[in-house]
Order: C-alpha cells, then structure tokens, then sequence
C-alpha cells in the first residue's frame, strides 16, 4: 500500500466531517457584529477588515496597568480553539478503528504520522477556507468592498484603546497579519496537539495548547506561539509612540518561529511514534 493511498484515506475519511461547520459558525458572529457597526457608521467593511476583527486579539500588557489583566480576548480565544478543537482526535480514532491495518499494509509507521501531519495541515487550510468564504459573504450581505485593504475609519472598531489615531493596512500587510500568520500558527499548534497525543490524553494536550494561547496574551515575544495571530500585536499596527512595552512584534519572524516548532512538532512525532506502543496508544 503506497503512501498517497494512505493520505487519500485520510483526507477522505479526516476532511469530511460535519465539526468544519463549528469554524465558520464562531466567525459568523464576529463577522456580523462587525457588519451592524460599520453599518451604523455609515461605512462598508473590507474583507480585510472582516480577518482582522476576527484575529484581531489584544494589544500587548502592560504588567503595572491591572486592567490590562482583567482584558482578554475571548473572540480570537474562541475562534483559535474552535480550529484546535476540530482537529483533536482525529488521529487516535482512525488508529482505533482501522488505523492498525493500514500501518501493516503501507509497512511504514512514519508514512502513517506523516500523512496525519498532511492532514492536520490540510485540515486548518480547510478551516481557513471556511473562514474566508463566510467573511465574504457577509461582506456581500454588507455591500463591502471585496478587497483585503483595511479602512482607516474601521480602524477603530477592530482595535484596542491604544489605537487613538487608527490604522490602515495594505492588501499584503493584511495578507500576512490577518491571514497567513494566524494560519501558520494554528497550523503549528495544531502540530503540537496531535504530537502532544502521542504521550498523552487529547483533552491533555488541548488543555496544553489553550494554556499556550493564554501565555501568549500575556507575553509578548515573537517566539510565544499565539503571538504573531493577534493583528493588534504586530508591529504594523500597535503603536510604539507610548514606549517600548507598547510596541508590537514582527508578524514575519512570529510566523518562522511558529514554521519552526511545526517542523520539530513533525520531527519529535515520527521518532516518538516509531518506537510507541500502539496497542497502549489506542486506549
């Protein structure tokens, strides 16, 4: 059995399920939200401007400001966990059902991970997809502009109270903040999840993953993984005229380190899984 059947199973059998409707379901709502203010104002949102909201997360705290603590993100929370949550178990339920079997045909564990690693990819790819198209139609709902320009006089309503002048992206800033960052990194974290089931429970190492997103509310460093798919912490963005504490992180290096610990997350699981249990695994 060849390894691109393997990946056709599982592409087949991990990207046709019913839990992809979660996704554009929890952005629905932000989009929505979004769409009924700029309404209000008299203005027509961007499809930019719809990603950013929905990633838009919270500028960086500030440890002798105590409100800062009390704010979190729980909209980008959501929606990041949201993606998690659907590629949790899908590993260890084809492993139960019929994942044995095929690793005895294709004769090769680490082709079996791999493809798992293909489809953990390609499945927050499809999440995104969804994300996208709901964002565009209700742009169309809204009488947006079907661009990834931001505007300027939405500005407001997507940041934070440290956002007093707004801000306006290009299609490419967009592009790399509200899209290929937060993409990369749930794709990264999505990485680290099913590894993480290799050594333990998958409602374990989702709990692992959610207290990495917390952290990343709280610190601000291009290497926390979070960081660089929170719009208002990007350099492009949140101001550093109030000081450097303020300042954002590059939304390039956040999206290599999160390429980074994708790769060792691929690495540390084709060596784990080679010398793993599989019957202890199952259970």
């Amino acid at each position: 059995m060849s390894w691109i059947k393997v990946l056709a199973h599982d592409l087949r059998c991990g990207l046709l399920r019913r839990r992809y409707f979660l996704a554009p379901a929890l952005v629905l709502l932000a989009f929505l939200r979004l769409g009924e203010a700029a309404s209000a104002a008299g203005l027509s949102p961007s499809l930019g401007d719809m990603m950013l909201y929905a990633f838009g997360g919270i500028e960086p705290i500030v440890a002798n400001n105590l409100r800062d603590f009390l704010d979190m993100p729980f909209r980008w929370l959501l929606i990041m966990s949201s993606v998690l949550l659907i590629n949790l178990d899908y590993m260890l339920n084809d492993l139960t059902y019929s994942g044995q079997q095929v690793i005895v045909r294709c004769r090769s564990r680490s082709g079996w991970f791999l493809s798992k690693c293909v489809w953990s990819f390609l499945s927050t790819a499809l999440c995104f997809a969804a994300m996208l198209l709901t964002a565009a139609l209700c742009d169309a709902c809204f009488g947006g502009r079907l661009t990834l320009e931001s505007t300027f006089e939405l500005s407001r309503l997507i940041g934070g109270r440290y956002i007093t002048e707004g801000f306006s992206l290009t299609a490419w800033q967009t592009l790399a903040a509200g899209l290929a960052a937060p993409f990369v990194t749930l794709a990264a974290l999505s990485m680290l999840q099913m590894t993480l089931c290799l050594f333990t429970k998958p409602v374990v190492s989702f709990l692992i993953c959610q207290i990495q997103l917390i952290a990343a509310v709280f610190i601000k460093s291009p290497f926390c993984l979070g960081e660089g798919a929170m719009v208002m912490r990007s350099s492009w963005v949140a101001p550093n005229s109030l000081g450097p504490e303020y300042a954002g992180v590059s939304t390039y290096l956040s999206m290599g380190s999160a390429l980074a610990v994708a790769v060792l997350c691929v690495a540390v699981g084709v060596l784990k899984f080679r010398r793993t249990d599989i019957l202890g695994l199952e259970e």
